[in-house]
This record gives structure tokens, C-alpha cells and sequence, in this order.
């Protein structure tokens, strides 16, 4: 293959592009803003904080079976039609926050919201990135995954600040809009579900004249192996620790400093989560994947542990940065490790998979560290959390070296079907 023979600018950016700002609105108008949605109906509908508690669970919960439930279609059709369903479900949802008037009404939102969420969020994104890139995915990865931490820090405060002036019922329908217009509108223009639509391969080189199957192995053979359980295990209990110490972040300086310096340490864990995300995506391709994720695994450890132990406004704020560094980073690293072991022909089914068992972790985490917080203090809370995640890298040394995943699903792929010859994850 020549440099003649690749085109000028590869069509896989364009895709990365859109997965950003898709990823950007769903997790502004969504993951983040669920919590603004909850703090507000407190007020509208005159509830008690524990009586609404758990719609983020139903939330996060119905997100991860949907993901599972549809990843088989993933497989079989065109990508942009989940982000149309995502697009219009999701809208739909925010519009019927005009006729929310109970507890029970707002549970039925969320279960209703977390459908759109999945069918428009990550288990569809990664897949798309992973599809298109081998080379790059890292980079690509990171790139595209970036979008959550920019719909946080650009979308949510917007966001937040219209539904508290108009309450749930007045911000209701322009929210939903705003998610229409966000993601269906690029998504289905720009998107297409694998490069032979481009005719291309990963990376940008020429598709050859005959059509060639996605490599890798199925989410059968994909079980079958001990990493493939163990890295379900490892971000289940990273996850509860991460989006718990994320969740009780806030109240945590608060009640040390005040809300600026609150407000401060959030805004250094957004910034410093985009910053570690975009520099671990060029890391990664220097360094082994499974390591660099066993690295930053401690690294939030670390400072979980400095959040439990800082008292004064500038010790939280740099804690709360090396806390963002990991963030942003194990996150992304999830569906690379995923990849680079198991490839791309029944992807959405394993990541999928992987993340309604880590939805467990995501869900759980802001009520483990609350109730820890209420029967003890923050300082144990956190403290707690940080060695919830030295758990998660021992969960990680069991699942064993990639490499050996990859021999064992190979090796069940050809004792399934010895015709086959050509079973190399990419």
C-alpha cells in the first residue's frame, strides 16, 4: 500500500467528530444533568431527597439493559437508526418532564430517559470507534470520549441553570429539543456504521474488491475467558468508587471550605479529566494497555485517599485534579482493553455486557458513599473508596494478561470451527 493509495483526509475523524458531540449532548442534557433534574423535583413536586434517590439508579440501571438488550442488533443494522431512536426517545422523555407530578411519574421518566440515553450513548460510540480505527483507536477513543467531560463543563451548567429558572414542566420541552436537534440531525447526515460503508478499511487504507467479515471473537467465545469476567468485576467496583467519590465531591469541600471552593475542585476535575483522557490516548500507544489501566486504577486510589485527608481549599483542588486524570482515563481504557483483546465482530455485546455489570458500580456508588458519610464521616467514606479500588486492581492482576485471553477464544473458535484460520482480534 502506497501513500498514493490512502486518501487525503480519512472519513474515520469525521466519525469521531460526531461521536464527540453526540456523546456531548447526551451526557450534558443526561448523565450529568440527572442530578440537577433530581435537586429540582425535591422542589416541584414537594418530595422527600430519599424518596427520589433512587430514579438515578432506575436511570443507570435501564441504560445498561438496554445496551445489552439491543447490542445483537448493533451487530446486524446500521448504526444511525439507535442514534434516530436514542434522538427521538430520549427527547420525548425530557418533553414529558411537563407532565411530572409525582414520585411515581418521575421514576417512569427516568426509566423512559435511560432508554434514549443507551440507545445514543456509549456502548453505540465506542462501537463506531472501534470499528474504524486499529491503528489509532486509542487516540480516536480518547478524542470521542472526551465529549462526555465537554457536555459536563459546557452543557450541564446551561442546562441546570434553564430548568431551575423554569422549573421541570417549563424546561421540559426545550431540553428535549435540545437533545433532538443535538443528536439525530449529525448523527444520521454523518455517521456511517463501519468503514467498507466509505470504502475503506480501519485506519483509512482501501477496502480490498471483496467484502471481508469483522475479525474477532463472539461474546460466546469472549466468556468463555477468565479476563473477560474479571475486567467485568474490576470496573463494576473501580466504578462504585469513582462515581461515588464524583457524587459526594461537592458536599465533601463544601462542609471542609464553601461552595467556591466546591465549585473550584469540580471544575479542576472536569478540566484535568479532558486533559488526562487526551494525553493517556497518545500514552497508550507506547505503553501496554492493561498496565497503563492497572497505573491510573492506583492513581485514584491515591486520591480518593487525599480527598479523605485534605482540610484547606488547596490541597482539595489538587487532589480533585489527580482525581481527574484517573477519571477520564479508566473510563476510556475500558472499551480499548476490550477491543485490543477481543475485536470487533461481537463488540457491542461484549462492551455492552461489561457495562450493565459496571452499571452496578455506577449506580450504587453515590448512595454507598452517602450512607458511609452519614454512619461515619467523609474522611472514612473516601477513605473506604480509595481501597475499594486497590480491590479493583487485584480484580484486574487476576484476569490475567490479555495475550491469554486472546489464546483461549482463538483457540474456542477453532476447535468451534476448524475451517477458520483467521481469528486475530484487531
Amino acid at each position: 500500500m502506497t501513500g498514493a493509495d490512502r486518501p487525503r483526509f480519512f472519513y474515520g475523524w469525521i466519525v469521531v467528530g460526531t461521536v464527540f458531540l453526540t456523546l456531548g449532548v447526551v451526557a450534558g442534557l443526561g448523565f450529568y444533568n440527572a442530578s440537577v433534574i433530581l435537586r429540582i423535583a425535591v422542589d416541584d413536586l414537594d418530595a422527600s431527597v430519599s424518596a427520589v434517590s433512587g430514579a438515578t439508579a432506575v436511570f443507570f440501571g435501564i441504560s445498561g439493559l438496554t445496551g445489552f438488550a439491543l447490542s445483537r442488533q448493533m451487530e446486524r443494522v446500521d448504526l444511525r437508526w439507535f442514534y434516530a431512536g436514542g434522538g427521538l426517545i430520549g427527547a420525548l422523555a425530557l418533553v414529558s418532564l411537563r407532565w411530572v407530578d409525582s414520585v411515581v411519574e418521575l421514576y417512569l421518566f427516568f426509566a423512559l430517559f435511560g432508554v434514549g440515553f443507551a440507545m445514543a450513548g456509549l456502548v453505540p460510540a465506542t462501537t463506531l470507534v472501534a470499528r474504524w480505527f486499529d491503528r489509532r483507536r486509542s487516540v480516536a477513543l480518547s478524542i470521542a470520549s472526551t465529549g462526555l467531560s465537554f457536555g459536563g463543563i459546557a452543557i450541564t451548567p446551561l442546562a441546570a441553570g434553564f430548568t431551575e429558572d423554569r422549573g421541570l414542566a417549563g424546561a421540559g420541552p426545550w431540553l428535549g429539543l435540545a437533545w433532538l436537534v443535538g443528536v439525530v440531525p449529525i448523527a444520521v447526515l454523518l455517521i456511517r456504521s463501519q468503514p467498507a460503508d466509505k470504502g475503506l478499511e480501519p485506519d483509512g487504507a482501501p477496502a480490498p474488491p471483496e467484502p471481508q467479515p469483522l475479525v474477532g471473537a463472539t461474546f460466546e467465545q469472549a466468556a468463555t475467558t477468565r479476563f473477560f469476567k474479571f475486567i467485568a468485576a474490576t470496573y463494576a467496583v473501580v466504578f462504585l468508587a469513582q462515581v461515588g467519590g464524583m457524587a459526594q465531591l461537592f458536599n465533601l469541600v463544601s462542609e471542609r471550605v464553601d461552595t467556591g471552593a466546591a465549585a473550584a475542585a469540580l471544575s479542576t476535575l472536569a478540566f484535568s479529566s479532558v486533559v488526562g483522557r487526551l494525553a493517556g490516548g497518545v500514552i497508550v500507544t507506547r505503553v501496554s494497555t492493561q498496565g497503563l489501566t492497572a497505573a491510573l486504577i492506583a492513581v485514584q486510589a491515591v486520591a480518593l485517599a487525599m480527598l479523605a485527608m485534605a482540610d484547606t481549599r488547596v490541597s482539595l483542588i489538587v487532589a480533585a485534579a489527580v482525581f481527574g486524570l484517573s477519571v477520564g482515563n479508566v473510563l476510556m481504557l475500558q472499551p480499548l482493553l476490550l477491543a485490543e483483546t477481543f475485536g470487533v465482530k461481537e463488540y457491542s455485546r461484549i462492551y455492552s455486557f461489561n457495562q450493565l455489570v459496571a452499571t452496578i458500580g455506577v449506580a450504587s456508588g453515590p448512595f454507598v458513599l452517602g450512607v458511609l458519610r452519614d454512619l461515619f464521616d467523609y474522611e472514612i467514606a473516601f477513605l473506604i473508596a480509595g481501597a475499594v479500588n486497590l480491590v479493583g486492581l487485584a480484580l484486574l492482576v487476576m484476569a490475567g494478561p490479555m495475550a491469554e485471553a486472546i489464546r483461549v477464544w482463538q483457540s474456542s473458535a477453532v476447535e468451534s470451527r476448524p475451517e477458520m484460520s483467521q481469528g486475530v482480534a484487531t
